[in-house]
């Protein structure tokens, strides 16, 4: 069986849930991933492969991009319709070069190619909800009309959160499955070398992995500086210029090392030298409220006790997972989780039934339900 994903992120940007999910569907599917294009970026407009998923680029509608004369085309709704109809075309071509069935089940979560979906014949198409596509600052006001024109083709949604779940069963009455975020737990569990940077750093070790995105809290980071028990508050992860000055700000006081990104496969080594994981979003922002953050169930595989901002998917388990809002809240979550004896085996055992490889089974097991049920998918309009 065939499975065309339009997506919104390219295969190999970073591992998102797409990449950790697709990868393990089973050897009956075949997986054609297609792209948008990115300046810079490394596209495979000749097809690629990894493992069963076949990549590619096709030139689909993409708001904000660093082209003046392409955002300008693109802010008329007939210079979106040219584009979009440009990668219809394109899509089409490569569809047949690729041998893909002529009726394949279609997942989506680019909302910027409704086109294509309307006129594209499928077993059934869903929508994979992973993040709000709201959240990002390059969403443009034209962009609701295009997430209601893709709601309305969908025959199903899998959603990341309970949050996004109770949101979207306002919008539409197609099946809502909720499917969360999950963990390579073998590979976060298995004993690792501090790297040496990481080992040369002041006990206790206070860190975040990730994206230093707008969502952090630069207040609770300050508040974290000063918990931390004369030892070192450590962020990982890339940066972005949305905070870029308040993190070299940070950077500059005592007791703070700022790293820059790792690669996925050195991430494990890197969170087990930490004494204390943490995820200091600003509860109050709704796109922050619906996450279910896969830091969660990586820094808990790795056997770290974990600090964040409440997830409404988990249930708190004190002092080995905690939630916290107000600055008062992360200091009296912290001080319990670094004073607590470290139980690293009882923190894995809370991220084991998370395993990407049971998420991607249950994904397998309810496309496949829909495909053989009566209703099937439906067709396109003409």
């Amino acid at each position: 069986m065939d499975l065309l994903v339009l997506s919104e992120v390219r295969w190999g940007y970073f591992r998102t849930r797409k990449q950790f999910l697709l990868s393990r569907f089973p050897e009956r599917w075949r997986v054609f991933f297609a792209q948008p294009p990115a300046v810079r970026g490394d596209d495979p407009w000749e097809p690629r492969r990894e493992g069963n998923v076949t990549y590619f680029t096709v030139p689909f509608l993409k708001p904000g991009t660093t082209s003046p004369l392409y955002n300008g085309v693109a802010s008329l709704a007939p210079g979106r319709a040219l584009i979009e109809r440009v990668a219809g075309r394109y899509l089409g071509r490569m569809l047949r070069r690729l041998g893909v069935e002529p009726r394949p089940v279609v997942m989506t979560s680019n909302i910027y190619c409704p086109r294509v979906l309307s006129r594209l014949p499928r077993k059934l198409l869903f929508y994979d909800f992973n993040d709000s596509p709201f959240q990002f600052a390059a969403a443009p006001a034209w962009a609701r009309g295009y997430w209601q024109r893709t709601l309305a083709e969908v025959d199903a949604l899998f959603v990341v959160s309970e949050y996004y779940r109770r949101e979207l069963s306002h919008q539409t009455d197609r099946p809502l499955f909720l499917l969360g975020n999950g963990v390579e737990h073998a590979r976060f569990a298995a004993p690792r070398e501090v790297p040496p940077e990481l080992a040369a750093l002041p006990r206790p070790r206070i860190g975040y992995l990730g994206l230093l995105s707008h969502f952090l809290d630069f207040e609770l980071l300050e508040a974290l500086r000063r918990a931390r028990r004369g030892g070192t508050l450590v962020l990982v992860g890339p940066g972005d210029p949305a905070t870029d000055a308040q993190v070299r700000a940070l950077a500059a006081r005592e007791g703070v090392a700022v790293l820059g990104p790792r690669p996925y496969e050195d991430v494990p080594a890197w969170l087990q030298g930490l004494d204390l994981g943490v995820i200091p979003f600003r509860a109050s922002l709704p796109h922050v409220q619906g996450i279910n953050p896969n830091k969660v169930y990586q820094y808990l595989a790795a056997g770290l006790p974990v600090v964040t901002t409440p997830v409404l998917d988990l249930e708190s388990a004190p002092p080995l997972l905690q939630f916290a809002a107000s600055v008062p809240e992360w200091e009296q979550a912290v001080a319990r989780a670094l004073d607590a004896p470290r139980d690293p085996a009882a923190s894995r055992r809370l991220a084991l039934p998370f395993d990407w490889d049971h998420l991607a089974g249950r994904m397998v097991e309810e496309i496949e339900r829909l495909v053989a049920s009566p209703a099937g998918g439906r067709a396109p309009q003409p």
